[in-house]
């Protein structure tokens, strides 16, 4: 099981690995419009991380807490 902070480093990870995938002399030739639209995906998964408050430490200590009171398999 991932829990969300290990999920929103995935996240952050896909997103550094998008914007390294666009070279930097092909960013700056893009207009404004068209810079927003680079990895907008990968930027859109992190920030609802963020906005949802699941990697806030309130939510990682709730999972942790969660993760000891779990069955033992």
């Amino acid at each position: 099981m991932s829990t969300n902070y290990e999920k929103y480093i995935v996240a952050n990870q896909s997103l550094i690995e998008c914007y390294a995938s666009v070279p930097a002399e092909q960013y700056s030739a893009m207009s404004n419009s068209e810079q927003q639209q680079v990895c907008k995906s990968e930027a859109n998964t992190v920030a609802q991380f963020l906005k949802q408050g699941q990697v806030d430490f309130k939510a990682i200590l709730a999972e942790r807490i969660a993760a000891f009171d779990a069955p033992k398999e």
